[in-house]
């Protein structure tokens, strides 16, 4: 494409190159073609090019250039290691929200467009609409297509034939280090589908969709957290690489470099950020993402082979099974899903949920998050070009080269960090790597190509009349051009607005979106701070002796204005503790994943998964199904979700608690102490006359798993967090008091 442009700038610079030279606007600004100039892409590089690169850094016929330890090869990658670390620490980064969305927008897009162009047919684009027997039909063909695929490869290593992932123990240990990023979010695409704030309608859909984040996070048990498991499969490999959290794991000098690696693990953490607004999308993400992959498959038998612990990934062969287990699952959420929307608001919105639903599957499918070992890869010159129009435009250029490559010696212009001259230097463009190269360079050169839009290219506007290059290119060259940046993946959000018929307008309020304040660490939730402060409690007050046997008089119908937002807004307490998975291998967040299990109603935590069976029930009572059996026996009808309970009855005090919940490590000592009144609350609610016996029973089993755990949360707490943990404590106890009259200390 650089050809093409040199090619056209030549004919024009031939013709007009003095009188461009010497002409500038009647405000004695730079000339007019220095400004043209002037938007190339700048780079400081040798003026002769000494050596050919590839596009994956691999040097062709010299010495690759020594990058210091503090360099990241891609200031794309760099970019995802930033907002990865950024996102594993979200209350330091509050502002990092709408930038976030913005870059989950644009992944959307080039996934979609990359799925739309390249294999249409092969994608769950080929199902234009919703039916759940062709989702199943589809579903299954995946599978199969996996297990054919496994069949061949064990056909192939009983003829002898090598690994496939790795051929030996240290490069097998190369490629575990290189996909620790993925690993050690495993789960974090549901992380956020827990909150309270969803509307309750969805709670069945998003009940299937917490078993698999609760079974990746070992429902509790330490021993079984994927993103754990992962960690211990690292110190068996002498591999120590820092916390995933901190700022020390995505420094350069680890030598996790594999770009698509880096990607798909900020995809995981970006797409549960939003669950209000991006909730098909993340059941989609789920339904492909779950599925058996062939490479988990090798691994599971090649890291034996060379004497490595394989039991991470024999773990996802079992547990991601299409009949019981992950996949099943996911795919029941989706069928839930869209068989609501088509219940509660008709078929166009059903239809435009399931278009949702592609997106998040292209997403998982688009961005696979693989490091190929060095042994594994086969040069990319191999197969180049790729198909026909490539080696078409390819073959423009070198003709455009040889007339026009002498012409533009004193150009500026550089693509990649090459001048123009140096890349249509007919000598080099001879070479199938130079020309691989170029193309990759000048295709993602913003200045001159518009990916995936050849209309707004400035490359095919200078070819078109009025152009600088008008005439270079004929008609059947300039079509050919044209076609090619149109076949390009872009990544331009409206695309995505475009496929799912959705607008891009965030201050219009609608059912699926939610008052920000509520949900995401911002200015609001430090001003929580404040109000705690502000409130009546005492700092000098104590745990007391037995803190789970507080008394509130429960019996006495409470104050419902006081008590019901209060109720609905209390489980959201410890919710986003174990939003990022890396944040959850500890005793304490297992203790925190044990008690959000109990209220949301699953059942107690046993030696195997549940699966399907946890999918299968609906007699599940969590405290959002006891606060609606409370409304109706007020005589109040049932509400769809905590935004309406507040707007109907407004509660500084619930809204207090919602803010602190958003920094949970902040004011985790806070949190947990309140989260201990509200069990209080629970056992004597357990025994009152205000519930059925059904109620009563869920209740009670949710008390005990309850304070079970908190008394293990408690044990961690240092000082300083229990001194917390007690302010936390009597801050709820004294809002719960408001709404029943004077308690029993």
């Amino acid at each position: 494409m650089l050809s093409i442009f040199v090619a056209l700038l030549i004919a024009f610079l031939v013709c007009y190159a003095t009188a461009l030279l010497s002409l500038r606007k009647p405000n004695g600004k730079q000339p007019l073609l220095a400004k043209f100039i002037a938007a190339g892409e700048r780079y400081t590089a040798p003026k002769q090019p000494s050596k050919i690169v590839s596009t994956d850094s691999r040097i062709i016929d010299s010495k690759p250039p020594v990058r210091l330890d503090h360099e990241d090869a891609s200031p794309e990658m760099s970019a995802h290691k930033d907002m990865y670390y950024k996102l594993h620490n979200l209350e330091e980064f509050p502002d990092l929200l709408p930038r976030a969305r913005n870059q989950l927008i644009a992944f959307f897009a080039e996934t979609l467009d990359t799925a739309s162009k390249e294999r249409p047919d092969d994608s769950i684009l080929r199902l234009n609409a919703y039916s759940r027997e062709e989702l199943t039909s589809f579903m299954r063909d995946q599978d199969e297509k996996v297990n054919q695929q496994w069949e061949d490869y064990v056909a192939r290593r009983k003829k002898g034939g090598h690994m496939e992932l790795f051929k030996d123990k240290d490069e097998a240990r190369w490629w575990l280090k290189q996909i620790a990023p993925v690993k050690y979010v495993d789960g974090a695409w549901l992380g956020y589908v827990n909150k309270i704030t969803l509307p309750f309608a969805l709670r069945p859909v998003i009940k299937n969709s917490w078993q698999v984040l609760s079974e990746e996070l070992g429902d509790g048990d330490l021993d079984k957290n994927h993103a754990h498991v992962y960690r211990e499969l690292m110190k068996s490999v002498t591999l120590d690489l820092p916390a995933g959290d901190t700022a020390d794991f995505i420094h350069p000098r680890y030598g996790m470099n594999e770009p698509a690696v880096w990607k798909a693990a900020l995809a995981q953490l970006l797409i549960s950020l939003i669950p209000h607004e991006f909730f098909p999308e993340i059941l989609g993400f789920n339904m492909h993402f779950e599925a058996l992959t062939l490479e988990t498959l090798k691994a599971s038998r090649e890291l034996k082979e060379v004497d490595l612990d394989p039991y991470y990934f024999m773990l996802h062969v079992s547990i991601d099974n299409a009949d019981s287990g992950h996949t099943a699952i996911a795919q029941q959420a989706v069928c839930m899903y869209i068989e609501h929307i088509h219940r509660a608001e008709g078929a166009t919105a059903a239809q435009q949920a399931w278009r949702r639903v592609q997106v998040g599957y292209t997403l998982s499918d688009g961005l696979s998050g693989k490091a190929i070992c060095p042994s594994m890869r086969k040069p990319a010159v191999d197969s180049f070009p790729r198909n026909e129009l490539e080696a078409e435009v390819i073959k423009i250029f070198k003709a455009k080269a040889l007339v026009g490559h002498k012409i533009h010696s004193h150009s500026d212009i550089k693509i990649g960090g090459k001048k123009l001259l140096d890349w249509l230097d007919p000598a080099y463009l001879d070479s199938k790597q130079w020309q691989m190269d170029f193309l990759h360079n000048f295709s993602r050169s913003k200045s001159w190509v518009y990916r995936g839009d050849s209309s707004k290219s400035r490359f095919v506007k200078e070819l078109s009349w009025e152009g600088r290059m008008f005439g270079a290119f004929t008609k059947t060259e300039t079509d050919a051009v044209k076609k090619w940046i149109d076949m390009m993946p872009s990544s331009r959000p409206q695309h995505y607005w475009d496929f799912t018929g959705r607008e891009d307008d965030l201050t219009s309020p609608t059912d699926s979106r939610i008052d920000l304040s509520l949900n995401y660490p911002n200015s609001q939730s430090l001003k929580a701070l404040e109000n705690l402060s502000s409130a009546a409690v005492s700092s000098r007050l104590e745990l007391p002796a037995a803190p789970f046997g507080l008394k509130f008089g429960v019996n006495e119908m409470p104050d419902p204005a006081k008590f019901l937002p209060l109720w609905f807004t209390h489980p959201c307490l410890l919710e986003t503790f174990i939003s990022i998975p890396w944040k959850t291998t500890s005793p304490f967040a297992c203790s925190i994943v044990r008690i959000l299990r109990a209220q949301a109603g699953f059942d107690n935590e046993f030696g195997v998964v549940a699966g399907m069976d946890e999918a299968n029930k609906t007699d599940n009572l969590g405290l959002v199904e006891i606060g609606q059996e409370l409304l109706r026996k007020w005589g109040f009808p049932e509400v769809g979700s905590l935004n309406e309970v507040l707007e109907k009855w407004g509660s500084q005090s619930a809204a207090t608690m919602a803010q602190l919940a958003m920094r949970p490590l902040t004011n985790k000592g806070l949190l947990i102490g309140m989260a201990m009144a509200f069990t209080s609350l629970h056992g004597e609610l357990a025994s009152s006359n205000l519930l059925c016996q059904g109620s009563k029973d869920a209740l009670s089993n949710i008390t005990r798993r309850e304070t079970e755990n908190l008394e293990e949360c408690l044990k961690e707490l240092d000082e300083s967090k229990r001194r917390h943990c007690s302010r936390g404590y009597w801050f709820a106890a004294t809002q719960l008091k408001s709404c029943f009259g004077e308690f029993k200390r």
